[in-house]
């Protein structure tokens, strides 16, 4: 048992460095970020290309993009093409177009966590140019129902087969121990096993369903001569999503081999491949999740993310196996031993749902600190909501936990006895009413497992959108002098889209060292990873240079670098730190417009390792109270005793 529950640990860091090892660093599900030209511009000439910034890596294969104009005609683009060092940026070749309004439609597929996002984006060319006469398509915002069925479908039948795996290898063997009749939990073994077998099996067709649901996506939007064999296979081979699903189902068939291969024989090292195969199946389900597209830290959000499933299975498809192998195991069993049978089996069970709790609770602490930014938008977001609705699922799965630990331990109802002045060993209920309280805890299972499929087909509550408002105003320019030279910025009207930056950049020395060849200003935008910006201004007047455009692209910090570039003399580097407040009016704040990644992030990883250090103190305190066993018994130390 030692040695499985190690080999479990050594499975788990293996499958959590693979998959460290290849995922990018990204957000879930592809917003657009920033355009060139920029949203709702009116330009003097007609633009050749049109970039859009996505904030995390596009497939282009399994992307469209299509230019309409005034009249609603599609504008044929002579290339559409990654840039060849940014995978987050596309770029859009455009024939020769004339003045006039024109939209561009996107819909892309994220290659990070394989969901689908649509837009569009209005620009003008010409002075006459009306924005508000552009065609442009409904976005489509509902509820994707048919995949939330499958991910509710997916989410159960993965947790029955890791709850069936623990129980057949953890619960019941222990369980064994506690009771005087050999080998009577067998029966209850077997059919624990059959229902991983059989939930495996069902893994593999609801992953078929998934992967049905996603082509079909992809073909809605792609060219009409793309067929489904071509798209298919493209998306198997040809995308990172696809390689994960691959994965995923040879997983599940290897699982299902093994289960009927254990009911029939108990060879230790069939079941640690089996534990170590529901460990990769949490890690590949990470893998495709909002997991695998946050900015930063990703492998503690990949670890808590796996944590979760993992903790998820256990808790709740170790009820439903649990439930499911006792009533088999006490059919042939003489009345007197029943309500042994099922009291231990419960008994050594309660401890290990316990620590799932613990961990479910502690792992999506640290999950909710990635996915959603502010106590605000816990409240406000639909992301937030539905995951607000799954902890109170939770906690109400919980208290019927408790309700059931007591039932089965007087230790744990001894507060309650006593409050209510029961008598010493009372219990809420007597064992024989327990099966009916497990299927109330595993009715809300299957409830908290329909809103994470809701939770998890749906953006995350994170982003510029979600950025506390700035809590003083940016003053109208800012000065700083770098060496001999005194460089000053300032940008009207400071919001995020068009604005007129002016820099002034004047040496205090007499004469100047050198004469100034060109000013080049440098934008990096410090809420999120979207590259650096190089763009050199326009002199207009000795000493001032003067530049257009949309390079505040979105609201937040800014960080501004200065380039005074001079001939024979070393640039001269101003750098401003600069704030863009948002276009809306400040929402007012309900609970808090902070971020909650600082404040759930140290108190999640906290509790897990408090979790470590008791479970290694409780094991070394069992080992050296075995070791003391051994040594007692040993005929060297009878004879002592004699």
């Amino acid at each position: 048992m030692r040695k499985q529950s190690s080999l479990l640990i050594i499975a788990t860091m293996l499958a959590l460095f693979i998959s460290v090892m290849t995922t990018r660093s990204t957000y879930a599900h592809a917003a657009l970020v920033r355009t060139d030209p920029p949203d709702s511009t009116v330009l003097a000439e007609a633009p050749s290309q049109v970039r859009l910034w996505y904030n995390e890596p596009v497939s282009v294969s399994f992307s469209t993009f299509q230019v309409l104009d005034l009249d609603g005609k599609p504008v044929e683009l002579t290339g559409i093409h990654l840039d060849e060092l940014d995978p987050q940026l596309v770029i859009l070749d455009l024939p020769e177009i004339g003045d006039g309004v024109y939209s561009i439609h996107w819909h892309v597929l994220s290659a990070a966590d394989g969901h689908d996002t649509q837009g569009y984006v209005v620009f003008g060319v010409g002075n006459s140019a009306d924005l508000n006469t552009a065609v442009v398509h409904d976005v489509q915002t509902e509820i994707p129902w048919t995949e939330v069925s499958l991910r509710w479908i997916n989410y159960g039948l993965m947790a029955l087969v890791i709850g069936a795996v623990v129980v057949a290898q953890l619960v019941l063997p222990r369980a064994q121990r506690r009771v005087s009749l050999t080998d009577s939990y067998v029966p209850a073994r077997r059919r624990v096993l059959r229902l991983a077998t059989y939930a495996s099996l069902g893994s593999l067709i609801v992953g078929l369903g998934l992967y049905i649901y996603q082509l079909s996506r992809l073909l809605a939007n792609l060219a009409a001569e793309a067929t489904w064999f071509g798209t298919g296979w493209e998306l198997l081979v040809g995308s990172r999503w696809g390689w994960f699903w691959l994965a995923r189902q040879l997983v599940f068939v290897a699982l299902a081999v093994l289960a009927r291969k254990m009911e029939n024989q108990r060879q230790a090292a069939l079941g640690t491949v089996a534990m170590g195969l529901v460990v990769v199946t949490a890690v590949l389900q990470a893998l495709v999740s909002h997991a695998a597209a946050v900015t930063d830290q990703v492998t503690l959000a990949l670890t808590a993310d796996a944590l979760h499933i993992l903790a998820m299975g256990v808790w709740l498809g170790g009820v439903v196996a649990l439930l499911v192998g006792i009533s088999s195991a006490t059919i042939d069993l003489l009345p007197e031993h029943v309500r042994q049978h099922r009291r231990e089996a419960w008994r050594v069970f309660g401890p290990v749902a316990a620590v799932s709790v613990a961990l479910l609770v502690l792992s999506g602490m640290i999950s909710a600190g990635f996915q959603v930014a502010t106590p605000d938008a816990m409240l406000t977001s639909f992301y937030g909501q539905t995951l607000l609705t799954k902890i109170g699922l939770m906690l109400l799965m919980g208290f019927f936990g408790l309700i059931n630990s007591a039932t089965l331990h007087p230790r744990v109802a001894a507060p309650l006895a006593r409050l209510l002045k029961k008598p010493a060993g009372w219990t809420p209920f007597s064992v024989d009413k327990l099966p009916r309280l497990v299927m109330l805890e595993a009715g809300l299972g299957v409830a908290v497992l329909l809103v994470t499929g809701i939770v998890t087909a749906s953006p995350a509550a994170v982003g510029p959108g979600y950025l506390p408002y700035p809590d003083k105003e940016q003053t109208s320019a800012m000065t700083q002098s770098v060496g001999d030279m005194i460089v000053s910025f300032s940008s009207k009207p400071n919001l995020p889209g068009q604005n007129i930056f002016v820099v002034r950049a004047t040496s205090h020395r007499r004469p100047a060292p050198a004469e100034v060849a060109k000013v080049i200003l440098r934008y990096t935008y410090l809420e999120e990873d979207l590259g650096t910006i190089s763009v050199e201004a326009q002199e207009i007047e000795e000493t001032a240079y003067r530049l257009g455009g949309g390079y505040f692209s979105l609201p937040g910090r800014w960080h501004v670098d200065v380039v005074v570039r001079r001939l024979g003399v070393e640039d001269s580097i101003g750098s401003f730190e600069w704030v863009v407040p948002p276009t809306a009016e400040p929402e007012p704040v309900l609970l808090s417009d902070q971020p909650l990644q600082p404040i759930v992030l140290p108190l999640g990883f906290a509790g897990i390792t408090a979790i470590a250090l008791i479970g290694f103190v409780l094991w070394r305190r069992k080992r050296i109270q075995s070791q003391a066993n051994d040594t007692l018994t040993t005929p060297d130390s009878l004879a002592g005793v004699k």
